[in-house]
């Protein structure tokens, strides 16, 4: 059937955030603010000012240079904000057809379910619009074995109606998103040519012109009141790197993080002990309130988002030690010549997970959320780049900041990502504390659990950063 595509094709879509995408549109219209500001003073400059020179020319010219400079770029900026924001709202739709797919995938999974289970690892590992196709047309040898005694014919209709319901809506996400996607680009790249390209004579690197002219730092700092300045809710401007290939074993992000962390006390871990009591909550997080608050404040988060999150996650009978056996398991299920033909996912218990959705260190973090927040790309992580990222969620003192950076990374992809820190509400952080939990699914009971069970600790928590 024509017009049919699977949940691999467009499973993107469930990391993709329509309001971080808006947070970006937003970041280019603060520009674009910022330069028509700038726009008022030099027609002013340009059209105010009489005087007669030899020089005079030159220096009408050169304001209107500059004026005519300062306009492209607002142009530039605007353009590109608008395109971000038509392809937020065409993610948002596109995001509304996956959900739908899924929705008709999972009851199509139910109905599988009750004619029996796959047996095979390829079976096991595919998508249930596939599992069904399998069903219909026996393929492979244990596949007919397992098929012998299967009656299907009295599922067929509704299986089949699923899906095709299913891959009707994951084509209509892929679809929209593509479209989309090739609008939002040409935009952009119609935008970045309305920017100046500032090149070097002789190449090299340009001056450093804040750091040298002391009137660039003393307007620097007043600007800093202004709203132009930074968007509501923004932590300090850094530099953002990009992405780490396979030849980069240590991330600039995670390079930043041992610098900083260098400087700070060892931190009290509970890899062989377990903490269970709201006593020994308390002294975990009284021994390492100084790296909490650091690692908060690096974030631009209220520091009792972070503690709070942390005594939630240091708590339990499972100490560090477990995660280790639960990821070296879900390794050898993983591996061809390990558990097979049970895979990573259907392991029994809390084993049962995807190889890099393992949690490791104090605040619990799986190793692929913890890739991400370091730079690197998840989807491609080199066995030798796992292992750092692993050794780094374990060691108390890195694992903070990850945690406090994977957290200030929700709050940008949410509704709340103006809320300046000192302003957030305890509702706004038990919002967090449930996305941390629940990822996609933070408003289903589970997470929701999670925030009441966060809001409930807080007091104590607050108590104990003190």
């Amino acid at each position: 059937m024509s017009g049919l595509s699977y949940r691999k094709d467009v499973q993107f879509l469930q990391e993709c955030n329509p309001p971080l995408v808006e947070r970006n549109a937003a970041e280019f219209r603060r520009l674009r603010d910022l330069l028509v500001q700038v726009g008022g003073p030099a027609r002013r400059a340009e059209t105010g000012t009489q005087w007669q020179s030899d020089g005079s020319h030159t220096y009408t010219g050169r304001l209107a240079e500059a004026r005519q400079l300062v306009a492209h770029m607002a142009e530039g900026y605007d353009k590109a904000a608008s395109a971000l924001n038509a392809y937020a709202l065409a993610l948002t739709t596109a995001k509304s057809h996956y959900d739908n797919g899924k929705r008709s995938e999972r009851a199509l999974a139910t109905l599988i379910g009750t004619k029996g289970t796959a047996i095979t690892r390829t079976a096991q590992e595919a998508e249930p619009m596939r599992q069904w196709e399998d069903m219909r047309a026996t393929t492979g040898f244990l596949d007919g074995l397992a098929e012998l005694t299967m009656d299907v014919d009295d599922i067929r209709d509704e299986a089949n109606r699923l899906h095709d319901a299913a891959g009707g809506d994951f084509h209509l996400a892929k679809t929209v998103e593509q479209e989309a996607r090739s609008t939002c680009v040409h935009a952009l790249k119609q935008a970045y040519e309305l920017l100046p390209e500032f090149k070097v004579k002789g190449g090299g690197s340009p001056p450093d012109l804040y750091a040298a002219m002391a009137d660039i730092r003393r307007e620097a700092l007043e600007a800093r009141t202004s709203p132009l300045t930074r968007l509501p809710g923004s932590a300090g401007k850094r530099e953002v790197p990009g992405p780490v290939g396979p030849d980069t074993p240590v991330s600039p992000q995670l390079r930043d993080i041992r610098m900083q962390v260098s400087g700070l006390p060892d931190a009290a871990d509970n890899y062989w002990i377990p903490v269970v009591t709201d006593g020994m909550h308390a002294d975990w997080i009284s021994q390492n309130k100084e790296l909490l608050r650091a690692a908060a404040k690096n974030a631009g988060l209220p520091e009792e988002l972070l503690a709070g999150v942390a005594w939630q996650e240091v708590g339990g009978w499972q100490p560090g030690l477990m995660d280790d056996v639960t990821g070296t398991i879900r390794e050898q299920a993983a591996a061809p010549w390990g558990l097979s033909p049970v895979i990573p996912e259907n392991l029994p218990w809390r084993l049962g997970g995807g190889l890099d959705e393992t949690s490791y260190g104090p605040v619990a973090i799986q190793l692929r959320r913890g890739a991400e927040v370091l730079g690197y790309d998840p989807a491609n992580l080199t066995d030798h780049q796992r292992t750092l990222v692993e050794e780094a969620l374990q060691d108390p003192k890195q694992n903070a900041f990850i945690a406090a950076g994977f957290l200030a990374q929700i709050k940008a992809e949410s509704g709340l990502a103006d809320v300046p820190a000192d302003q957030m509400t305890e509702a706004q952080m038990r919002e967090i504390a449930a996305r941390y939990n629940g990822g996609p699914y933070w408003d289903l009971p589970k997470a929701q659990g999670y925030g009441d069970r966060f809001v409930d600790n807080l007091g104590q928590a607050r108590n104990a950063m003190r």
